[in-house]
């Protein structure tokens, strides 16, 4: 196991997205998405989940599905519904952390980073998560779909994350698997190390990522100071 001190460490803030970075459960929300849609004689595709659905808080991404005006009660109608099949498969399914992922928090926790989460999710998708994978100890705060007005790509959740985390943004870091994902975080100021979860790591860089992993025993404290020390 690669250690990390706390001595001569200056503190920074680790940023987790949660669905494909904390726990890849993309093939669960597609599966999600195709139930709930295929009644309302909708398919979605792979592209489309990736380019339409993946990272957003679902508003924009039901009423592009749909092709037809609805009104915000509807589109929240659609959005629980996803939502609640999406946990139902969740609680079937023997699902762990992305490969490396606790390690990797065990080692930013001992060294004294500070460690948080910012997703598109709502609260009862995040809490189940949490607590199915036993991970909600080590997040300082969660910032969900609750708190923010606006969703992915916009960059409103990352600036609030920031203001919450009180550490400069050039010490700050986040890991985003979605395309939306990195495009707010990259526009919030912040650097994104993108986890190839969901797309490829050339999809990522070329929006910004400035770094992919396939999973967290890819990296440690000293990737992400020598990414912070570079322009």
């Amino acid at each position: 196991m690669i250690m990390e001190s706390r001595e001569n460490v200056e503190q920074m803030g680790i940023i987790f997205d949660m669905d494909g970075v904390i726990i890849d459960s993309n093939p669960l929300h597609i599966k999600a998405w195709r139930s709930v849609f295929e009644k309302e004689n909708v398919f979605i595709s792979d592209d489309d989940f990736s380019n339409i659905v993946s990272g957003t808080t679902g508003d924009t991404a039901i009423r592009t599905l749909l092709k037809r005006e609805l009104t915000q009660d509807e589109v929240n109608h659609f959005n629980e519904a996803v939502d609640a099949e999406f946990r139902r498969m969740l609680t079937e399914m023997n699902v762990g952390p992305v490969k490396g992922l606790r390690n990797f928090l065990e080692r930013m926790r001992s060294a004294g980073h500070r460690i948080v989460v910012a997703t598109s999710a709502p609260t009862k998708n995040v809490d189940m998560v949490m607590d199915k994978l036993q991970l909600r100890e080590y997040f300082e705060f969660i910032i969900d779909r609750t708190r923010v007005t606006h969703g992915k790509p916009h960059p409103e959740i990352y600036l609030k994350t920031l203001e919450q985390i009180a550490i400069p943004d050039s010490r700050c870091v986040v890991f985003e698997d979605s395309l939306a994902g990195v495009k707010s975080a990259v526009g919030a100021g912040l650097r994104v190390i993108g986890v190839t979860t969901s797309h490829s790591a050339e999809e990522l860089n070329a929006i910004g990522a400035s770094l992919t992993i396939k999973d967290f025993d890819e990296v440690s404290a000293e990737h992400i100071s020598t990414l912070m020390s570079t322009n």
